[in-house]
């Protein structure tokens, strides 16, 4: 039990803190990545001045962009992991490989899904869609050597 209230929601924590910083990492090496990233947050923020400059209430806008940015950063993020942790808790499942591939899987889909994407991905579409699979094979590991060597508990003895 004590595992339940201490141990996972611990290495969920560091395991998503770990995940924001392979984000950093990835969008460091790529410029796409940190184009999304760092451009995104420009592009909003500038778009949001302007419409205040232009007489504009930009308090909607603003309340849809960040509430799209959270669910985004809850599909990346939170999520994988924490459905990850949760299934191979109770199914025992104490593979790192696993884990991590789960994980990276539900990191790079999970975001896709949520945006409804109807066509084929671009190349680099494709290069983040990877990246989201590292970050999130990366959150999943470190939840791994932190409370996944043990997941499910102590088997029994037979």
């Amino acid at each position: 039990m004590l595992r339940w209230l201490l141990l996972i929601p611990f290495a969920l924590l560091v395991a998503m803190g770990f995940g924001m910083f392979a984000l950093l990492i990835a969008s460091v090496v790529s410029p796409d990545i940190a184009l999304l990233i760092g451009g995104g947050f420009e592009r909003l923020l500038t778009a949001l001045f302007a419409q205040a400059e232009s007489g504009f209430d930009p308090g909607p806008t603003a309340e849809a962009a960040f509430t799209l940015l959270g669910r985004l950063g809850f599909a990346i993020m939170v999520a994988p992991v924490v459905l990850v942790a949760v299934g191979s808790e109770l199914f025992r499942i104490r593979s790192g490989l696993i884990q991590s591939g789960l994980t990276g899987m539900l990191a790079a889909l999970l975001p896709l899904a949520m945006l409804r994407l109807s066509r084929a991905p671009t190349a680099t579409e494709t290069q983040i869609i990877a990246a989201l699979f590292l970050v999130g094979a990366a959150t999943g590991f470190v939840y791994w050597l932190i409370a996944g060597r043990g997941a499910g508990g102590e088997r029994p003895v037979q």
